[in-house]
Formats: C-alpha cells, structure tokens, sequence
C-alpha cells in the first residue's frame, strides 16, 4: 500500500551533499515506494524544479514556505540561520495542519535540519504518527582539545554547548520529543540526551542519504 508521507525537509537540494543531500535524496527515494509531500524552504524551488524537468519523479510533490520578506531582511546566507530555522518551523504549523486536512497523511517524517535540539513543525500534528529524524548535535569538542582551536573555533564550541542547553529548556523541543513515535538518532550520545529528555522508542540510524546512483558506483581500476 502506497502510504501518504509529509517529509519536513528545510535543507533539501539535488546535486548537493550534507543536509541538502539528505532532504532530496530520501524524499527522491522514498517517493518509489510511496506518495511523499516535500514542505520545505522557497529558496530551494529553482533547483528542484529544473531537476524534476529533467528527470520527472511520479509520487514526490513539493510544498515551499517561508516568512515574509519583512521578517527576513535580517538573514543572509550562513547569517542568522539557526534563529531563522526556528521561526520557520513555528510558522509552519498552520501550513502542516492545513495540509494534513486536504491531504490526509499517513505518516509524518522530520528529516532537516538533523539536530536534536530545536522542535518540528509536524510535532503540532495531531492524530498521524510522527518520525523524528536523524537528528544528531549531542557531541562536543573535549575541553581538552579547547586550547588548540583558536578563538574562533573556541567561540563555536561555547555557542553550540549553549545552543544545545537553552534548546533542551525549550517546552515546544519537549513536546516534539513526546510527540515522536520513532525518533531516529545518529550518535548514541545523542540517544542518551534524549532519553533524559523523556523519548521512549530511540533507533540508531546513520544521518546518511546518498542517491542510488552515488551509491552502487563501482571503483573505477587504478590507471597505475
């Protein structure tokens, strides 16, 4: 049975690698097997568009959202992504809702970003299972290696270690944990910050999505 799947994918690309890689290639795939909504942002609608021109994937529909300009004028780039991603979740609820009335889901997956400590929008979802993940972000520099990364490397680790502790607070982060059905982790130290956190069904899963072609390439022979 062909089920109907709301993926949650904010990085989604194709041709690209990390995050972006992830969003496309499982959607792209998952879409053989079943009928798969893409919400995800405005600003990757070029390149998934000339890609489906190209190579058209039956089953894989796309939704784009994202604030209004008025309310983004602030983010450039790398620039205020991690608060930008955070608004875009929140304000993608009435979307999520809406969809899920047209459409009637089946299942509901949070893919990207992979991060274990900011909330989903399909949290908000009542009455569908939800699948949170890979999510990962648990791990730390040991303080030890500190000394060695310099001032800038040095402010990432603190930015992050504080990132990861006020998320932890954050009561809609607990209500996505509660919500989970299935939360998918990539690193068992983020297994055990989510289970302090109150997740009950924790899979140990790679945070890897290469597409079927990347991933049955055989080594070309060695011209030496």
């Amino acid at each position: 049975m062909r089920l109907k799947v709301l993926l949650s994918a904010y990085a989604c690309q194709p041709g690209k690698g990390s995050e972006p890689g992830v969003g496309w290639n499982l959607a792209r795939h998952l879409a053989e097997h079943h009928e798969v909504w893409v919400l995800t942002r405005t600003n990757n609608r070029p390149a998934i568009e000339a890609e489906l021109a190209r190579n058209p994937v039956p089953g894989l529909h796309f939704v784009y959202h994202d604030l209004p300009p008025w309310a983004r004028f602030w983010k450039r780039g790398g620039r205020g992504v991690q608060l930008y991603y955070y608004l875009w979740q929140l304000t993608a609820i009435p979307l999520v809702r809406r969809l899920h009335r047209e459409v009637g889901f089946d299942l509901v997956h949070h893919v990207t970003f992979g991060k274990y400590w900011a909330p989903s929008s399909l949290a908000f979802l009542d009455g569908v299972p939800f699948v949170w993940g890979p999510v990962g972000g648990a791990e730390s520099a040991p303080l030890v290696f500190w000394p060695t990364l310099g001032v800038a490397g040095t402010l990432y680790e603190v930015a992050r270690t504080v990132g990861r502790v006020l998320g932890e607070l954050d009561p809609l982060l607990h209500r996505t944990v509660r919500r989970a059905a299935l939360v998918l982790v990539s690193t068992p130290a983020t297994a055990r910050r989510l289970r302090r956190l109150g997740a009950e069904r924790i899979l140990l899963l790679s945070q890897m999505a290469l597409s079927r072609e990347v991933g049955s390439a055989s080594p070309q022979p060695s011209a030496a």
